[in-house]
């Protein structure tokens, strides 16, 4: 059944805008670094409240190359001791995750002073962008699509909560837009962003941050 949705989701979509390579690029003011610790920046996908997210490339031996998405604290909160703990947080918490409806971290690090945490990169869209797509076509989203996005985002609620929750301490994403639920150019489900999850033991301060720091 999840092989029949797939291929429906993967059949349904290339009509509308489903392509990483320019889609994401909004023009900044500050030019993004060259290199981030071990990572040669290509270009800036996204800005959001917090963070900018990058398309980087690890180098190695042999011509041995690693395309990711590399996030990064805004410079300007760079000083912000809160804002580089829920950044620290983020790594740990996603450090956790490993489900095929999750975004897959690789690498959280330090370069000059600056926190970066470097993904799994997408070749897709979000479901956002087809949802305006769509309604600009005017065109309808096929139910079973809609149900395939629906439940895959359940099972990738359902593990993250199961992988970051303790017997104290329950864990809940908080950010469960359609921005942040991304959809690959192979018709899968990808649950990203867990900038501003929770633990019920946190405090208020945190709390305010993160309502601040909700991108689009």
């Amino acid at each position: 059944t999840t092989e029949i949705y797939t291929l429906s989701l993967h059949d349904a979509l290339p009509i509308w805008d489903f392509s990483v390579s320019s889609s994401r690029w909004r023009p900044h003011s500050t030019m993004p670094p060259s290199v981030l610790g071990p990572y040669v920046i290509d270009r800036r996908l996204a800005t959001g409240g917090m963070a900018e997210l990058f398309i980087a490339e690890r180098q190695g031996p042999h011509g041995f190359r690693k395309r990711v998405a590399l996030k990064r604290i805004l410079p300007q909160y760079l000083g912000d001791p809160d804002f580089k703990s829920m950044f620290i947080d983020e790594a740990k918490v996603a450090a956790r995750m490993s489900h095929p409806c999750v975004v897959q971290v690789f690498d959280f690090g330090e370069h000059d002073g600056e926190l970066f945490l470097a993904m799994e990169l997408i070749d897709g869209t979000n479901v956002s962008r087809v949802v305006r797509a769509a309604k600009k076509r005017k065109k309808n989203i096929p139910i079973e699509v809609a149900l395939h996005i629906t439940a895959r985002t359940a099972h990738a609620l359902a593990y993250a909560h199961r992988q970051g929750s303790t017997d104290e301490v329950p864990f809940v994403h908080r950010d469960v837009s359609p921005a942040n639920i991304l959809l690959t150019a192979t018709g899968h489900i990808k649950l990203t962003d867990f900038g501003i999850a929770k633990m019920s033991g946190q405090s208020r301060h945190t709390e305010e941050i993160g309502r601040a720091s909700c991108r689009e």
